[in-house]
C-alpha cells in the first residue's frame, strides 16, 4: 500500500518547512513514504534545494476565492489539501508547514493500514448540539464527542475514510465556515467514524493547550531523546518557532497557568528551550 505525507505551505513557511523536510529526511528518508509539497508561490532558490530528492513531488497551488468573496493565503493553502490528500491512494499523513518530526511514524502508517484513523488529541472534547448545526450549517447529530483530535497530524487510509477530507474540502468551497479542526470533528461523527479512530496525546505530537510545557506532560530529554514527563516519545512538534511574537507568548501563557509558581515556570521555560534548540537544530540541519 501506498504511504504519502501532504503538506501546504505558502512565503514566510520557509523555516518551518526546512525543519519539516529535514526532520522528515533524517527519520523517513529510506522508507516507503512520498512527501508531497504542495507550493503557494514559494521561492524558486528555497524549492531549488529539495528538487532532487526522490521522495518529494512538489505540485503547485492555484490561488483559490474564500465563497464570499476575495483571497487569502491561509484559505488557499489549507482548504485544497484536503481534496488532494482525499485523492490520494493509500495511507495518507497530512500535516502543516510549521511541523517537525521527533522520531519514526511508521508504525502508525501500519496502524492506519489496518483501518484505523490515527490523530493528535485536540486536548478538549466537544458536545455536538443545536448551536453547532446552526453555527456550522450541518445537521450533525446530537453526539458527545470524546475522541476530539486536531486537523495534523492525521493519518488515514483514504479508501476508507477519505469522505472526511472530501466532505471538509466541499463544505468550505460552498459555505465556508468553521476551522479546519472542528469541521474534521464534525465529519468523523457524520461519517461515523468514532469506533475507528486512535487518538495520540497531545503532548506527543501537538502541544496543543501548552501540554509539551505543562508539568505533569512536559517535554524532557532522557538518554538523548525527546520525551514527555509521563514517559511519551515526543513524534512531531508544532508550532511557529521562528516567529518571536509566538515563541515568546508561550511563556506568557504559562505565567498564567503556573500562578507564580516558580518550579512549574522553570520547567516549562527549560521545556520551550528544549523544543526551540531541537526546531534550530533541523531547521539549521546540513543533508
Amino acid at each position: 500500500m501506498n504511504w504519502s505525507i501532504v503538506v501546504a505551505a505558502s512565503r514566510g513557511y520557509e523555516p518551518g518547512l526546512t525543519a519539516l523536510l529535514n526532520s522528515f529526511e533524517h527519520y523517513h528518508s529510506k522508507g516507503p513514504i512520498i512527501f508531497y509539497l504542495l507550493n503557494l508561490e514559494l521561492p524558486e532558490e528555497f524549492l531549488a534545494k529539495y528538487r532532487d530528492k526522490n521522495y518529494l513531488r512538489i505540485t503547485d497551488l492555484d490561488w483559490v476565492n474564500h465563497p464570499q468573496g476575495g483571497r487569502n493565503t491561509a484559505w488557499s493553502t489549507k482548504i485544497p489539501r484536503f481534496k488532494f490528500a482525499s485523492g490520494l491512494d493509500g495511507v495518507v499523513m497530512l500535516a502543516d508547514a510549521d511541523m517537525f518530526f521527533c522520531a519514526n511514524m511508521d508504525l502508525y502508517f501500519r496502524i492506519a493500514e489496518a483501518g484505523f484513523i490515527v490523530g493528535g488529541a485536540n486536548g478538549s472534547n466537544f458536545r455536538f448540539h443545536q448551536d453547532w448545526r446552526d453555527k456550522y450549517q450541518i445537521d450533525v447529530p446530537d453526539c458527545f464527542d470524546y475522541k476530539t483530535i486536531c486537523s495534523v497530524p492525521t493519518i488515514m487510509d483514504t479508501a476508507k475514510h477519505g469522505e472526511v477530507w472530501k466532505s471538509i474540502y466541499d463544505h468550505k468551497m460552498t459555505i465556508g465556515t468553521g476551522a479546519d479542526f472542528d469541521l474534521q470533528n464534525i465529519f468523523m461523527v457524520m461519517h461515523d467514524k468514532l469506533g475507528h479512530i486512535l487518538v495520540l496525546p497531545s503532548q506527543q505530537t501537538t502541544g496543543i493547550h501548552h501540554f509539551m510545557l505543562k508539568q505533569n506532560t512536559r517535554v524532557i530529554r532522557r538518554e538523548n531523546k525527546l520525551m514527555t514527563a509521563d514517559g511519551l516519545e515526543v513524534l512531531t512538534v508544532h508550532g511557529k518557532w521562528w516567529q518571536q511574537g509566538w515563541f515568546d507568548n508561550l511563556m506568557a501563557k504559562m505565567e498564567g497557568y503556573c500562578r507564580e509558581d516558580e518550579k512549574c515556570l522553570k520547567e516549562a521555560f527549560d521545556s520551550r528551550q528544549l523544543l526551540f534548540d531541537e526546531f534550530n537544530k533541523w531547521k539549521n540541519f546540513v543533508l
